[in-house]
Order: structure tokens, then C-alpha cells, then sequence
């Protein structure tokens, strides 16, 4: 009973330990515009007849701004133009100001700014996927998990048969 109570401790550790993020998947391209319903389009629009190829995503709250902006703090991958919830987006980048060289805001909608805001962000410097995780780490952290569970179980299993 002794052991079970000292692996029941380790286990809730080792689970304690592990850091969780419900914080979600990023589904959106990593190069994107934010628009809203009365811009999307026209946007879309500038894009494709300058044979840009650019995601256009309408969103509809600044709640889903403010999460997708989010995504941006970690992935060093993700350049977004702001052509709606340009309030949003300066909030943001008042208190996350390296990410300005990512993350464009144009105050002045039209079809001059939009494209200059569309080539800029083209050209916008990515993160070094070099810097990123990689497999190996959560690799090791699995096998050292997997190790120590696997040790407390056996030492549980041969002290019981004894």
C-alpha cells in the first residue's frame, strides 16, 4: 500500500509538472490579411489582380483579433496586414513591439496602401525555424516520462511478488 501511494504522488507530479497549453491550433496561413466583412473583398480583389497570392481572412469580432494575434507571439512564422480592427492590432503592438516588423497596421484603406501594406508584408522577415522546438525535444521529455513510470511500475510489480 506503501508503494502505491508513493507511485499515486509521482504520477501526480510528473503529470503536475508537464506544461499545458489550451490556448489552441493555429489553422490560419502564416502570411495573412485581417479584414472584416465590408473590406474582404476588396482586398481579395487588389491581391489577385496583382497576382499576389495572400489569405484574406474576414474575421468579425475583436475577440478573434486578439486571438489570432496571439499566435503570432510564438509563431515567428506568422505576418499579418491589418486592414480592419487597426485599434486592435496598435493595442497589441504597444505592448508586444518587437513583433512591428511582422504585424502591419494601415490606418488609410485604400487601393495605394493596400498594395504597398500587401508587398510589405511579402517581404516582412520570418523567425528562424532553426530557433523553433523541434521533434527531438518532446521526444526526450516522452522517453524520460516513459522511463521513470516505467520504473516506479516495475519497482511496484517486484516488490508486490515478493
Amino acid at each position: 500500500m506503501k508503494y502505491v501511494k508513493i507511485l499515486s504522488i509521482m504520477l501526480f507530479l510528473i503529470i503536475g509538472a508537464t506544461a499545458v497549453s489550451a490556448h489552441g491550433v493555429d489553422v490560419t496561413a502564416d502570411t495573412m490579411v485581417v479584414a472584416n466583412d465590408t473590406n474582404g473583398v476588396f482586398v481579395k480583389d487588389i491581391a489577385d489582380s496583382n497576382n499576389i497570392n495572400i489569405s484574406v481572412y474576414k474575421f468579425t469580432s475583436e475577440d478573434e483579433v486578439a486571438h489570432i494575434l496571439e499566435h503570432s507571439i510564438n509563431n515567428t512564422n506568422k505576418r499579418m496586414l491589418f486592414v480592419a480592427y487597426q485599434d486592435t492590432a496598435n493595442e497589441f503592438l504597444k505592448e508586444h513591439k518587437d513583433l512591428s516588423n511582422r504585424i502591419i497596421v494601415l490606418d488609410d484603406v485604400n487601393n495605394d496602401t493596400v498594395l504597398k501594406g500587401i508587398q510589405d508584408i511579402m517581404n516582412a522577415p520570418t523567425g528562424d525555424i532553426a530557433q523553433e522546438n523541434s521533434f527531438g525535444l518532446p521526444l526526450i521529455i516522452g522517453i524520460i516520462i516513459g522511463a521513470l513510470i516505467g520504473i516506479g511500475c516495475g519497482i511496484f510489480i517486484m516488490k508486490r511478488k515478493n
